[in-house]
């Protein structure tokens, strides 16, 4: 027969729940307390022992590494200790101790695979109620220091490189003072120096403006921009471009998809429905913004983890917070309060890969395995976002009440305003008429309660049948729902996704066992990850008392000159983003599992630069765009590749792929289709093939029709739909938006090609641009040098020229293509040119 101890062994394993009061204070049935004498010792020996030993000793035995839950089961001293959470024995009301509840199916249901009969039951029930005795004989001892096969928080591991204050290396000396136009270049030469190599030579004119046309606004040059800068004596022309591309409102829409990619920017919530959020676009919009601008970093971050808990938040602060709305949402949930906590728990990973650097979402349901960061530190951080509402509940009214605000945002125009007050008008008559026919048969309590909105709907409908008609009642619960919407609503006000809190106070947060967010454990406080050393979090509730003041507090940290994360994170992303992979690789995890930074000290002079030009992102650009290192060709260099084959030391600029957004803007921009006057606003819908849409359950819901005119704006405004990509953006690596997505994937596989090649959209714009360049020349020569000079964005050589007429002609002899549809699809080989896809 199994022992009732074999249910302890299942509890624990499963849930975690290990901590076992101070036996001395349980007490027998009876209400005597049960003595630490041998009088129970046979119980032990003969029933219980042989079941751990059989079922339990393997998970809570003797082995301090291997501890499940942090639990032995092996001495009442450590069964007195306990393990990593939660109190499994009640001393004082024996009946409610979770561990009883559980083999009893009462609230948890232990074991898992069944209930266990009735006289196990009562073994396990007889064996708690005895004070669970061990005998001295048959403990066998375990350290009382707690111990564990996972990074502890402690003097050496804070010692991490990335865990360390920012600090500002002195510049190294170099081979060749002539090299370097800035520091990034003196880190960078003294590296090849090190092994002996020497950087690849300058990039061609040509090659540059390319380069950082589309590095800083993510499109392509025009063939007279490129003329000019190549043809240009200035000295200062470099640095002119370079601040004109700064200035361009298109910059924001390149570096704000960036920032985009990492906080899972999407338009829908996924799950089975996947519908649209509404107004998440000001969130783009607003990101947009803040980069054109040149927000400070800082400020930014802040106004997005708790822009609404700023004194008198502006318009923008509020949509800032439009972030915490950007996550799948399941409006059906089988278990409510777990899916609270996996919305929380996405919102936590984003916000620590993203900023920090760290996976603290790893330590969930365990200490980190790879990192210091034990499970308190995670439900710890947890808790500054826990006092959150919902996205919604299951309705679209629980989306309005917990997400939507209506703020004012613009000039009141006097016709809306008289259509306004129109439409208020209309629908108050119909409420007064109901309402005055009803009111005469109140009694005194009813005109009390009728002071109240809430309670007005009940009051009418209570005398339907006597006083009012069904239809009556009917239209009074129409007018009274138009009145609502009208009043939250009134001209000049916008209305906008944010994030609400239930109130100033918060509940109580529990680490959550085992990360069942159902049975909670031992209870924790706001605090900051502790291996970084942080200060005491300082929580202020804001004066408006709708919020609690954590994420205040949690913002202010995280945006902290003195947060050793903050800032390397950020420029090793600019880096990224710009030379094609950061200092450190895995730029979303700078913990022990990371990549070691090629050049630590480049990356700690970057972040000091970062802070004290005020956190401003333009002045990176600025730094990393005037450096040599930037400005290197892509040459190999066999001797330099022997030595260093993946670049690490920077001796030559890596070849790199356009973005799927930039493939299909670039797309519309050579032929002259792409609508760079229409910014911001509402997202538009491209024309999905018949083919996708089915792969829908329901084909085509939620899919808008757009015009002609919408369609070619650029990719950024596209309408972002979880469960509907759109192909060019999938095929070509577009962001992933169920999670955080530091990296795009770079692929070359056959659906790009397929694709570019056969599908609806590119062959459409082959033909819009074969119209294009016929306008331009009359005679094919000169048509093949307009296609090729719009796509490769240079002057063509003479035997590109060559090949394209002779491909041309070869279209019309051998294939009996007319000279339009030769051209045409000329066009459409230009547009699959390795060239037009890849930057050097």
């Amino acid at each position: 027969m199994r022992s009732a101890s074999v249910v302890a062994c299942f509890f624990v394993t499963h849930f975690g729940l290990a901590q076992i009061v101070a036996l001395p204070n349980v007490q027998a049935a009876g209400g005597e307390a049960v003595s630490d004498a041998g009088e129970h010792d046979g119980f032990y020996s003969t029933k219980v022992k042989p079941i751990l030993a059989e079922h339990c000793f393997e998970c809570h035995g003797d082995d301090p590494e291997d501890l499940s839950g942090g639990l032995a089961l092996t001495s009442r001293e450590a069964i007195r200790r306990g393990g990593d959470s939660g109190t499994a024995i009640n001393g004082d009301k024996l009946d409610e101790s979770i561990l009883l509840k559980a083999v009893n199916y009462d609230t948890y249901e232990m074991p898992p695979e069944g209930k266990l009969a009735s006289d196990q039951i009562a073994v396990l029930t007889k064996w708690v109620e005895l004070g669970v005795p061990i005998p001295v004989s048959e403990e066998i001892g375990i350290s009382a220091e707690h111990h564990s096969s996972v990074p502890q928080v402690n003097e050496k591991t804070k010692r991490w490189w990335s865990f360390q204050p920012v600090r500002r290396p002195n510049l190294p000396s170099v081979s060749d003072d002539r090299w370097p136009q800035n520091g990034i270049d003196a880190f960078v030469l003294s590296g090849l120096d090190s092994v002996g190599l020497n950087p690849a030579p300058p990039a061609s004119k040509a090659q540059l403006l390319r380069r950082i046309s589309y590095d800083l606004t993510g499109l392509p040059p025009t063939p007279e921009k490129i003329e000019a800068f190549v043809q240009s004596d200035d000295p200062d022309a470099y640095r002119k471009v370079v601040e004109e591309l700064l200035q361009s409102p298109h910059y924001g829409e390149k570096w704000g998809r960036h920032w985009l990619d990492l906080v899972r920017y999407a338009e829908t919530n996924s799950f089975e429905r996947d519908d649209a959020k509404p107004f998440v676009w000001r969130y783009r919009d607003y990101v947009i913004r803040s980069f054109n601008e040149d927000k400070p970093y800082d400020q930014f971050l802040i106004e997005q983890l708790a822009g609404d808990e700023l004194p008198n938040p502006s318009v923008d602060n509020l949509i800032a917070t439009g972030y915490y709305r950007l996550g799948s949402w399941d409006d059906e949930p089988a278990d409510s309060v777990q899916a609270k906590f996996d919305e929380l728990d996405d919102i936590l990973g984003v916000t620590c890969k993203t900023i920090l650097g760290l996976t603290v979402d790893c330590a969930r349901c365990h200490d980190h395995k790879i990192d210091p960061i034990p499970q308190a530190d995670y439900y710890s951080m947890l808790s500054f976002f826990e006092n959150i509402r919902r996205y919604g509940v299951r309705s679209g009214e629980s989306v309005e009440d917990a997400s939507i605000r209506s703020v004012p945002g613009g000039e009141i125009d006097e016709e809306e305003s008289r259509l306004y007050q129109e439409k208020l008008a209309k629908v108050q008559r119909q409420i007064d008429t109901i309402e005055s026919i009803v009111q005469a048969d109140f009694v005194p309590v009813e005109h009390e309660e009728y002071t109240h909105p809430t309670n007005r709907l009940r009051l009418v409908k209570q005398r339907v049948g006597t006083l009012l008609s069904q239809k009556q009642f009917d239209q009074y619960k129409r007018a009274t729902k138009a009145a609502t919407q009208l009043q939250a609503r009134p001209p000049g006000e916008i209305r906008i996704l944010s994030v609400k809190e239930a109130g100033s106070t918060a509940e109580p947060s529990f680490i959550r066992v085992r990360g069942n967010a159902n049975i909670p454990g031992k209870e924790v406080q706001p605090s900051f990850v502790s291996v970084l050393s942080p200060p005491d979090q300082e929580i202020t509730v804001p004066e408006h008392g709708e919020s609690t003041g954590r994420r205040m507090a949690l913002a202010r940290w995280m945006a902290s000159t003195d947060n050793p994360l903050t800032a390397r994170v950020m420029v090793n992303r600019l880096w990224q983003y710009h030379l094609g992979r950061g200092i450190v690789r895995s730029s979303s995890d700078f913990g022990f599992q990371g990549d070691s930074p090629t050049h630590p000290e480049l990356l700690d002079w970057l972040a000091a630069e970062f802070v004290s030009s005020g956190w401003s992102m333009k002045a990176m650009h600025r730094l990393i765009l005037h450096s040599s290192t930037y400005q290197m060709s892509g040459q190999y260099n066999q001797a330099a590749y022997d030595v260093d084959p993946a670049n690490d030391r920077l001796w030559r600029f890596d070849l790199k792929r356009l973005t799927a957004e930039e493939i299909r803007d670039s797309i519309l921009a050579v032929n002259h289709q792409l609508n760079l006057e229409k910014m911001f606003g509402p997202s538009f819908f491209p024309i999905q093939p018949k083919e996708v849409l089915a792969g829908q359950s329901q084909p085509g819901k939620g899919w808008g029709d757009s015009s002609a005119e919408e369609r070619r704006r650029r990719s950024v405004y596209i309408h972002v739909k979880r469960s509907l990509p759109v192909p060019i953006l999938s095929t070509n690596d577009s962001a992933d938006t169920d999670n955080t997505c530091a990296v795009r994937f770079i692929t070359t596989q056959p659906t790009q090609a397929l694709g570019m090649m056969n599908s609806e959209f590119t062959n459409e714009q082959a033909w819009l641009l074969a119209d294009s360049v016929i306008e331009e020349s009359a005679e094919l020569e000169g048509q093949v040098v307009e296609v090729l000079s719009r796509v490769m964005q240079r002057e063509p050589s003479p035997k590109e020229i060559e090949n394209g007429v002779k491909f041309v002609e070869e279209l019309q002899a051998e294939d009996s293509m007319s000279s339009l549809q030769a051209l045409r699809t000329f066009c459409l080989l230009a547009l699959n040119l390795n060239e037009f896809v890849y930057i050097e």
